[in-house]
């Protein structure tokens, strides 16, 4: 009895001897509690000097999202490249080749275009130009054209010959082939600023989502926390699964096959259809 005074006089005067075992488990409690959504591997590193915020949680909900993004972002920008191929540029320049004959030029004459005419041989003017050069060529003379000025209805690529403007000896130059358009700039220039100016953009929208918008990472933080509650299948359980949906699959299949059987073979016999080999 003695004993039990001096134990219930400790507990009363606070001595550690009598704390009890309930007690004790909660003063052992964890200081830092984990914070919800952050990894166990991974300390939270928004301590400010990073522009990233909340740098050290959501990790890989965060990166498979700018992943999928970013391919989402490259394919945008392979078809602004695409579209951005066949726009037509503007052609103030046109190259074309004059075939061998007495037709002779040089830089600074103007020239009228001349295009085929109703009759066969005949040619009506569509045009006038500037020629800026003229230089020898295999087959005759290569020359370039600037300052063009087309009739109604008609455009530089249907010229088939060209004259000297004013001049009346009839001295024409054959085109041959076809004119070409020299565009202001080449075209990949523009399917390149186009294409970079998607990735760019893109690129800076899905940082400012993924790395600095609270309110966008938080929702990601939050859906990794979700993540590593999820309980995977085992290996075994998904064979089991995989065995059963493909038993039934074959199940089905053999009844309907049944029913069908059975559905022609009555229907022949009631001539409604013609079987196989029936009259």
């Amino acid at each position: 009895m003695a004993t039990n005074s001096d134990n219930s006089s400790g507990a009363r005067n606070g001595d550690v001897s009598g704390s009890t075992a309930v007690a004790q488990l909660v003063e052992q409690r964890i200081p830092n509690p984990q914070v919800a959504g952050s990894s166990p591997s991974r300390r939270d590193s928004d301590d400010g000097s990073s522009p990233i915020y909340k740098g050290g949680q959501g990790f890989w909900v965060r990166l498979m999202t700018a992943t999928l993004a970013s391919m989402l972002i490259v394919a945008g920008a392979a078809w602004i490249w695409t579209q951005l191929g066949v726009v037509k540029l503007p052609t103030p320049k046109w190259t074309m080749s004059i075939r061998e004959g007495a037709f002779v030029a040089s830089p600074g004459k103007a020239v009228e275009l001349l295009g085929k005419g109703v009759n066969d041989g005949e040619f009506v003017k569509i045009g006038d130009a500037a020629i800026t050069e003229w230089k020898q060529a295999t087959k005759g003379h290569d020359l370039a054209i600037e300052s063009v000025v087309m009739t109604e209805k008609h455009v530089t690529s249907e010229a088939v010959a060209i004259r000297i403007a004013g001049d009346q000896s009839g001295a024409m130059g054959v085109v041959e082939g076809r004119p070409v358009g020299v565009p202001i700039f080449q075209p990949v220039y523009l399917q390149a600023g186009g294409a970079g100016l998607v990735l760019v953009l893109g690129a800076s929208l899905v940082f400012w989502q993924v790395g600095l918008k609270p309110r966008t990472v938080d929702f990601l933080i939050a859906t990794d926390s979700e993540m590593k509650k999820v309980n995977w299948s085992t290996r075994r359980e998904v064979m089991g699964i995989t065995q059963v949906v493909i038993f039934a699959f074959f199940m089905i299949a053999g009844v309907i096959f049944v029913i069908d059987y059975l559905f022609s073979v009555f229907f022949g016999l009631i001539h409604v259809i013609r079987t196989a080999g029936g009259g």
